[in-house]
């Protein structure tokens, strides 16, 4: 018969245990505090209870002690668990106790107290050890809810100049196995480490995110201004704990990341980019994003917001219907991302011109070619304009992304008016460029 499986500690980890060992039958007793981790824990099948309620439950269990050291508990706990002494033990530690310690880690590097974590770790796992206790010193744990790709969808994540050094990971479903392993097979009193195949730094784990998510690179900052966990270089060995028999499912970032990217539904990378005309019916939709260009970038555009916001949306459009001029929209999936507009002029004598308006890609999206495709696919738009032998187009002095593309798309410059806009106080120049058709 399984013997119950008591977690001391039931946080983000041992939750997932605790769900699938209760969903498959076995009794397990959870001790947490947090009322969302219980909730889900009940629902499961497991038994929630108190931590000290827990502690008297062990003798003869399997028992998994995931309670963080600036607790203060680790003294109280292995106290417990040797009055009523569970048949197999496992500590949840960290390859933090390596401290700065770089390039290859395993088992038998020295430890190293250089911060408060570290030496809480070593403490809690000299308390562990002697009761028989399988230790497991984890490198940095990802999954659902707890990754780079969490922050970096919060635009929380921050590049360390350089690209940073490698850096250990394991996907919280292949700490879960580990843990099973250890249960089963550890050797009482070891330490085994626990990480992927692939170390990895946070340059290329977020440039590869990045990518396929269609997102432009976070900030970069001084190497030092991070975390401790970003700012070191190290391959921690996993080879003790594959002699058991275990084997990661995701072996590296990429399979992780992708696994994350599927159960999101996104597992087929960037939505794909498309080019359309405009039309009446995605007027408050192409408005929007016209509202949010001239509130976030007033410098950049004739229009000002104020009296844009006021036009009737009946107004609007008109300006997608009409036959003198052609909007057109970028769309990520089926969101607007970027627009451009080119107006015909229709006096008589200045029909052979039209000029190039509103051109606008949110700056999330930008770094991927949409204003080059948007721009060529107008220029294309014009050619087919009866009579058009040239497209104008203002832009600010001193934009010199934005001058670089006109240019490459074979715009030239004819002349800068000085103070063009005058916005608040401030005047700002505007260069003239022209294309022959």
């Amino acid at each position: 018969m399984t013997p119950p499986l008591v977690l001391l500690g039931s946080g983000y980890t041992l939750t997932r245990l605790a769900v699938a060992e209760a969903r498959a039958g076995r009794d397990v007793l959870a001790a947490t505090r947090d009322s969302a981790r219980r909730r889900e824990l009940e629902r499961a099948g497991a038994r929630v209870t108190s931590l000290e309620d827990a502690l008297t439950r062990t003798a003869g269990a399997h028992c998994v002690v995931s309670v963080p050291p600036d607790a203060g508990l680790d003294a109280s706990i292995a106290q417990a668990l040797a009055r009523q002494p569970p048949s197999r033990l496992v500590y949840l530690s960290s390859t933090g106790v390596y401290g700065a310690a770089r390039g290859h880690v395993d088992e038998d590097t020295p430890v190293e107290p250089s911060s408060p974590t570290a030496l809480g770790r070593i403490e809690a796992e000299s308390r562990y050890l002697p009761l028989g206790a399988v230790v497991l010193r984890i490198a940095g744990i990802y999954g659902p809810e707890r990754s780079t790709l969490s922050r970096l969808q919060a635009g929380a994540v921050r590049l360390p100049e350089g690209g940073g050094g490698r850096i250990s990971r394991i996907h919280v479903d292949d700490l879960v196995e580990a843990i099973r392993v250890v249960l089963q097979r550890g050797e009482p009193g070891a330490i085994y480490c626990v990480a992927d195949d692939r170390p990895a730094s946070q340059g290329e784990t977020v440039s590869w995110l990045c990518q396929r998510l269609g997102l432009p690179l976070p900030p970069k900052v001084p190497l030092e201004s991070l975390h401790e966990s970003l700012r070191g270089d190290r391959a921690v060995s996993n080879a003790r704990l594959k002699a058991l028999g275990w084997r990661p499912r995701h072996p590296d970032y990429v399979s992780g990341f992708t696994a994350l990217l599927e159960a999101e539904g996104r597992g087929g990378g960037p939505a794909p980019l498309t080019l359309r005309r405009l039309r009446p019916d995605d007027a408050e939709t192409f408005w929007a994003l016209r509202l949010r260009g001239l509130r976030e970038q007033p410098e950049s555009f004739g229009a000002s917001f104020e009296e844009d916001q006021a036009l009737p949306m009946e107004t609007v459009r008109a300006r997608l219907g009409g036959g003198s001029q052609v909007v057109l929209g970028a769309f990520a999936g089926e969101r607007l991302v970027g627009v451009a507009g080119l107006r015909r002029e229709e006096r008589r004598k200045l029909a052979h011109k039209a000029l190039v308006w509103g051109m606008y890609v949110m700056p999330e999206f930008r770094s991927r070619g949409i204003g080059r495709r948007l721009l060529t696919a107008l220029i294309e738009e014009g050619r087919k304009m009866e009579g058009v032998e040239r497209l104008l187009l203002v832009v600010v002095a001193g934009n010199a992304s934005a001058q670089a593309l006109y240019r490459g798309l074979g715009f030239r410059t004819y002349g800068v008016e000085p103070a063009a806009l005058k916005i608040g106080g401030a005047y700002i120049d505007e260069e003239l460029m022209c294309l022959p058709l």
